[in-house]
């Protein structure tokens, strides 16, 4: 029997989830062309690049704005933008509503490319069949419904479209890669381009995605030196180095330096004063970070539909964060505790030598600078947590190899995935309903049809 055969069949599993995900984005499938907070952005964006130009339009960036000189600039990144033009050139009536449409794509390349991790992973387990397709289909449905991707697809303002791309194209690349692991021939080679594309893609969409990747590509190259090395090193450096070079000179073009986000342009004094001041990133605020992500924020049970209340927390350290609240609603030891056992596990895997190479515990210590840097960050808030998923992934992979592991955490495993469900679900309807000022009038009005609830303004703080 081959590895492609022991492999579980998720195929069923990812299409149904698709269309649970496709009817949560598109507001049980009434919402498809919707102008979400600054989405017309990424639209004037790409009128602009098509123009020779690097800018965007006042109007469309409005308070996001980055005024250098006498233009207006936007630091997300341009890959939906790009997505833009042929879209808009197919069916320009949809200019300004493209956002559900394109975080969906991207929640189905992160969703399929996890389906493909966890084929790699299982297909070589000396598990049962019955247990691989367990095990898998429960790790399927909690990456789908137990983790930020829910929120991302949930609310898909100029924010969450670029880190859903990121996350998404992270997840592709993360699959390539493994696949390079053990690939022979020309399989090999595609999946060294599938890699690179991917990467690049993540860089274009969200640096702090694309980044780890550019370090983690040199790490692929030395098992090419004796398989085909000027077709398998084209493979490799080709795309990504040019989406390096078009991301240098995009934003040399925009800010005149290489900083992508250089908050002495923003137009929002209250971020623009923290951040020279207090830095967009130290290292002081790790230990803050962490315990806000991880552990600090717990489900506050109700009576009422969504019987889970999220909200904004106080979270007052003046000199560590720009805004004296957090903004996150549920920590990953709720929402996705089952990946963080699998990981958890993984790591202490990893650190043994006899069962990791040293290129595997490279990339996951490439993976951690990520996660450092996102706690390095002056906000806090829910979709940052999507950036910890390319370490939690990658060393979770590890803890479903360990076939003892796996095994006698069958159970709790999936025991942990229904409970992420159930918490990150609720709780992430609850903000979408009452805590989310970037949600669209018409979606909450939606949502709140559904949970049986007078119409309500959502909070503030």
């Amino acid at each position: 029997m081959t590895e492609e055969q022991r492999a579980p069949n998720l195929l069923r599993a990812t299409l149904v989830l698709g269309v649970v995900l496709w009817m949560f984005t598109t507001t049980g499938g009434q919402q498809v062309f919707v102008n979400e907070v600054l989405s017309e952005a990424y639209d004037s964006q790409a009128e602009h690049f098509l123009r020779g130009d690097v800018g965007v339009d006042d109007e469309a960036i409005r308070h996001e704005a980055l005024v250098v000189g006498d233009a207006t600039r936007m630091y997300f990144g341009p890959f939906p933008a790009l997505l833009r033009i042929p879209l808009n050139i197919i069916y320009p009536g949809g200019r300004g509503y493209w956002s559900r449409i394109s975080g969906f794509c991207a929640g189905m390349i992160a969703l399929t490319a996890f389906a493909g991790i966890l084929r790699i992973a299982l297909c070589v387990s000396p598990l049962s069949s019955r247990w691989k397709t367990v095990l898998a289909n429960a790790c399927l449905i909690g990456f789908g419904l137990g983790s930020p991707l829910l929120l991302l697809l949930g609310n898909l303002s100029i924010y969450d479209e670029a880190i859903v791309w990121g996350l998404g194209w992270a997840i592709a690349a993360l699959y390539f890669a493994l696949r390079c692991r053990t690939a022979e021939g020309v399989v090999l080679t595609w999946c060294l381009v599938g890699f690179s594309l991917s990467a690049g893609a993540a860089l274009l969409s969200r640096a702090t995605f694309g980044a780890p990747l550019l370090l983690i590509t040199p790490l692929l190259a030395p098992r090419l030196f004796h398989r085909n090395p000027i077709r398998n090193f084209a493979a490799l450096f080709l795309p990504i180095g040019a989406a390096l070079l078009f991301y240098l000179f995009l934003t040399y073009a925009k800010f005149g330096d290489l900083n992508g986000m250089p908050m002495r342009y923003s137009t929002n004094p209250e971020q623009q004063e923290f951040a020279v001041k207090h830095g967009l990133f130290r290292l002081e605020r790790v230990p803050y970070s962490f315990a806000d992500y991880f552990f600090l924020r717990r489900p506050e049970f109700q009576r009422d539909p969504p019987f889970v209340n999220s909200d904004r927390q106080w979270y007052d350290h003046p000199t560590l964060f720009v805004m004296r609240f957090t903004e996150t609603y549920s920590s990953l030891v709720w929402c996705s505790s089952w990946v963080l056992l699998g990981s958890a596990i993984g790591v202490a895997i990893l650190l043994r030598p006899r069962d990791s190479e040293w290129v595997d515990r490279s990339i996951a210590a490439i993976f951690l600078l990520q996660c450092v840097l996102i706690l390095c960050f002056m906000g806090l808030a829910q979709r940052y947590l999507a950036e910890f998923f390319p370490f939690l992934i990658f060393t979770f992979v590890f803890f479903l190899r360990s076939s003892r592991a796996a095994f006698q955490l069958r159970y709790v495993l999936v025991t942990l995935v229904a409970v992420s469900v159930l918490i990150n679900s609720l709780a992430t309807v609850c903000w979408l309903v009452d805590a989310d000022l970037n949600v669209p009038k018409e979606t909450r009005a939606k949502w709140e049809e559904f949970l049986g609830r007078p119409s309500k303004l959502p909070s503030r703080l």
